[in-house]
């Protein structure tokens, strides 16, 4: 018995040792390859979420509804009328690794749930449709076995404006809020995906109906991605992983420096300022600012953090989608500015 636990300790000890060999040494660049690899699949097939809750959990009437996209793709949504007849409606969107509901691991230990931020528009007198984007949530999409409907993958922000010009389209043709005025909020990958619909689809984006934007936590992706997989594993590989995505699904990261430009309304920019993925340490500036200098329409921030007014959370990333459902005050002003 005692040789047989000394066998199996001597081969734990054997299988941590070729590990720690083969992670520190990277034997003709395999280790890389995995990662990258490993890293890619993540982005393009993210794990599905669950809506637990719905917006009858906080007292809303609601329909569940489906949005076709012009790619064929079945997004899943909610459809919440204010509870007077109203002319205004806002259309929500979310993060990659969240759905509409949000997600209850969130990221570094903090969650997400949008829906109490939903009840204050609701009480202020707006509709919203908010919907999960491709291959998340309840939507189609996806790859594999794992793929529900039509099978496509998730780009993190360059495929998802699709999904943002089949939301407008959907009010537009909607039998009561067809003649409402619109004010987009979108959120980190949703954000990026809503840039890239303006420039995408500059025609259908000149509505006079688009009163405004509310772009909440956009990134550079290239300098998230690299920031979080050197917080993650301690490595320099974005490139490679750039270089695998691009490689095997044709597209890369979403370059909000690029599309930002294309909005045509006003935009309210909100963003944890020392978020870890996102603030640059040589600059001592928040990456959002970049998006901010880039923005051609007029445009306001609300900087979320412990050393801001409304001192919130702890400064990771997830509390940007947490702030407004404590503090709605700035949101609800910008919004009712912007509508007529």
């Amino acid at each position: 018995m005692k040789k047989m636990i000394g066998y199996a300790l001597g081969l734990i000890v054997g299988l941590v040792v070729l590990a720690a060999a083969f992670w520190f040494t990277n034997p003709l660049g395999l280790r890389d390859t995995v990662l990258a690899n490993q890293i890619v699949q993540m982005r393009v097939a993210p794990s599905r979420l669950s809506n637990p809750k719905s917006p009858a959990d906080y007292g809303m009437t609601y329909t569940d509804v489906d949005i076709m996209t012009d790619d064929n793709v079945r997004l899943s949504a909610w459809e919440i009328p204010a509870a007077a007849p109203s002319d205004r409606t806002v259309i929500l969107n979310h993060p990659l690794t969240t759905t509409r509901y949000g997600s209850d691991a969130g990221l570094d230990g903090v969650s997400a749930e949008f829906l109490p931020m939903v009840k204050h528009l609701h009480d202020a007198g707006y509709n919203i449709v908010m919907y999960d984007h491709r291959g998340q949530g309840d939507s189609d999409g996806g790859l594999g076995r794992k793929a529900i409907g039509t099978e496509v993958p998730v780009g993190a922000g360059v495929t998802e404006w699709q999904d943002v010009v089949a939301s407008l389209k959907y009010v537009l043709d909607h039998p009561s809020f067809g003649d409402d005025e619109i004010i987009f909020m979108s959120q980190c990958m949703g954000a990026n995906a809503t840039f890239l619909a303006w420039q995408k689809e500059p025609e259908l984006f000149a509505n006079p109906q688009i009163k405004a934007l509310v772009a909440n936590q956009p990134t550079l992706s290239y300098n998230m991605t690299d920031r979080f997989i050197r917080a993650k594993t301690g490595i320099d590989l974005v490139d490679r992983v750039l270089e695998t995505q691009l490689e095997k699904y044709g597209f890369g990261f979403a370059n909000a420096l690029e599309t930002v430009p294309s909005v045509t309304v006003p935009i309210l920019f909100s963003q944890v300022e020392k978020d870890e993925y996102t603030f640059n340490t040589e600059t001592g500036k928040n990456d959002i600012q970049e998006i901010i200098d880039a923005t051609n329409t007029e445009h306001e921030v609300i900087w979320i953090g412990t050393e801001h007014p409304n001192a919130f959370g702890s400064d990771k990333r997830f509390d940007g989608y947490q702030y407004f459902n404590q503090h709605p005050g700035q949101l609800l002003d910008f919004m009712s500015r912007q509508f007529s």
